[in-house]
């Protein structure tokens, strides 16, 4: 977990987990990635570093990838690393050492994988890959943006922007991302829906009007914790129901096995 320019980790399954900090490297300008390599820190000016099991340095990796404007760094079951980047997504198959531009149709952010199928949010909306990402496919693409993605069980989950609407819509695929459907129609139409997540078999949706859950995969939602109140964060169990007063901010949700970690954020991607 990252809080501000520090970066902290917790090993403990204790119900109030204790937090760790760590040795990192200058993190004000950084974000991370979990990846199966292990813990990579990066900027959009391109630096890449990665920690060390052995002394928790930190050391440079992936220095033969030589693009800036930086977004977001995955790899993929079969250790195939991807490079999201302003002008596009770039793929390594040989650990870092040679990159291959593979979509050049704007911004690549965020990314999951699941059966074998690569879900990302795209400048133009929620792309796919069913070949090692070396191909891409426009699987929602209403004129806006791609927000969120995140695995589900037997699927994908996603947020989306939609000009036809001028709201973010909320969609899950069970059938490994060729079609979609819409499960926010018991929600208020917003701008600013900041998150979808499962938690055991509930789904669990951040909103300006507070968190929602259902237990029927997106037909009925009800909501259990209500809008950001200033200079509130919270971390509870998703049956929790204190209450807050909603201003221009909204909750971006975090899961770590059964627990839900609500954090308040301003509006925005």
């Amino acid at each position: 977990m990252r809080v501000q320019n520090a970066l902290y980790h917790s090993k403990s399954t204790l119900k109030t987990p204790v937090w760790e900090k760590v040795k990192a490297l200058d993190l004000e300008s950084s974000s991370l990635a979990f990846n199966r390599a292990g813990v990579i820190a990066y900027n959009y000016d391109g630096k890449i570093n990665q920690q060390t099991s052995a002394t928790e340095a930190w050391m440079p990796v992936y220095t033969s990838f030589k693009k800036k404007t930086m977004r977001s760094i995955f790899e993929s079951s079969e250790g195939i690393v991807f490079i999201g980047s302003d002008n596009g997504l770039y793929k390594s198959s040989d650990k870092g050492k040679s990159w291959k531009q593979v979509q050049n149709e704007g911004w690549v952010m965020d990314m999951v994988e699941s059966e074998g199928v690569l879900i990302a949010t795209g400048q133009n909306g929620i792309m796919r890959s069913t070949d090692k990402g070396e191909t891409w496919e426009w699987v929602i693409s209403e004129g806006g943006v791609g927000i969120a993605i995140e695995r589900i069980h037997g699927g994908f989950a996603a947020i989306s922007y939609s000009s036809s609407t001028q709201s973010r819509r909320i969609r899950i695929s069970l059938d490994r991302g060729k079609t979609w459907k819409v499960i926010d129609e018991g929600l208020r139409p917003s701008l600013s829906i900041s998150s979808i997540k499962q938690v055991g078999y509930n789904l669990v949706c951040a909103h300006p009007d507070g968190i929602f859950l259902s237990s029927d995969m997106g037909m009925t939602w009800k909501r259990v914790h209500t809008g950001v109140h200033t200079n509130v964060s919270a971390s509870f169990n998703f049956w929790n129901t204190n209450s807050a007063t909603e201003n221009n901010k909204v909750y971006k949700l975090y899961v770590s096995g059964s627990t839900l970690y609500a954090v308040m954020r301003d509006f925005g991607c």
